[in-house]
């Protein structure tokens, strides 16, 4: 299921460069009869799932070879991004990708290769990426405004503890993509801090009930695609809740179920699916570790 929605949606991001729709200075949209998808969405999901499989698949194969398909798949996917460009998915994607690479055993020496690599990768996107250089310096200079997060602050002091009712919220009208990217703001305006509260916890405790079934686990492949996968949910929140508090640079990402927007919300229902199905009592798959289950 992961490699068939991979070849779908690499052939999508492929389609996206020619016709895909622009706005705000980056392509990262297709249409199909009216519908709008995003298929960098798509394809972190089953890039994750696919990721764990080739890991496990070469388990006992040469390093260049186990290492060399994980890697190339990823470089594939990151060029179609940075052409969009998109320099938040391709963080996104990178993390993800060396949190499986850790857990599943990498060499020290590997690690801090990547390391440099993503240091570099860092400066370069600084100093070749105009809109990248413009919300990092916006988020370090505390003296330059930053209107979108500024507004999202004022909703939070606005709202208050219990909030100003639903439909009542003030700033909410002046936050531009409140819908999607701030939706956090909106709801500390008109539902109150507490019930902002109420929300991460919830998102804790489905986390907290993700990491100890991977704690039980021991098939390999299932242990690295549930650890991406919630990888992949915990960063959706601490990104978006992050970035209306201002805690982090202004970056579209959406709060999984709740932000507006089809690709997003299809895309979180496909990630708890496959957690459901990695994770129900009766899951259990025919292969042969040898000695992959005492690791």
């Amino acid at each position: 299921f992961a490699i068939i929605g991979m070849a779908i949606a690499f052939i999508l991001l492929v389609l996206v460069l020619f016709f895909g729709s622009k706005t705000k200075g980056a392509t990262r949209w297709i249409s199909f009869g009216g519908l709008a998808i995003q298929p960098s969405e798509f394809a972190k999901t089953f890039f994750i799932v696919f990721n764990a499989y080739c890991l496990q698949k070469f388990y006992f194969a040469k390093a260049q070879f186990k290492y060399g398909i994980s890697f190339l798949s990823l470089v594939v996917l990151l060029t179609l991004l940075v052409l969009q460009p998109d320099f938040g998915m391709t963080i996104s994607y990178s993390a993800i990708w060396m949190t499986q690479l850790f857990l599943f055993g990498l060499p020290w020496s590997l690690i801090f290769t990547l390391i440099c690599f993503v240091i570099v990768g860092g400066v370069g996107a600084y100093l070749g990426l105009p809109h990248v250089e413009d919300r990092i310096n916006s988020f370090l200079d505390a003296e330059q405004k930053n209107y979108q997060a500024d507004r999202a602050i004022d909703a939070f002091v606005n709202g208050s503890y219990f909030g100003k009712g639903p439909g009542n919220g003030v700033v909410k009208k002046f936050i531009p993509d409140v819908h999607t990217d701030f939706i956090f703001s909106a709801i500390a305006e008109e539902f109150g801090i507490i019930s902002c509260s109420i929300i991460l916890l919830l998102f804790l405790y489905l986390i907290t009930r993700i990491i100890k079934r991977v704690m039980e686990e021991e098939d390999l492949f299932v242990y690295l695609s549930l650890c991406g996968l919630m990888m992949q949910f915990t960063m959706q929140v601490i990104v978006n809740t992050g970035v209306s508090l201002s805690i982090f640079p202004t970056k579209g990402m959406t709060l999984p179920f709740i932000s507006y927007g089809g690709s997003s919300l299809m895309a979180t229902a496909i990630c708890f699916g496959l957690i459901l199905a990695f994770t129900k009592r009766k899951y259990h798959r025919d292969v042969d570790y040898g000695n992959v289950g005492s690791l």
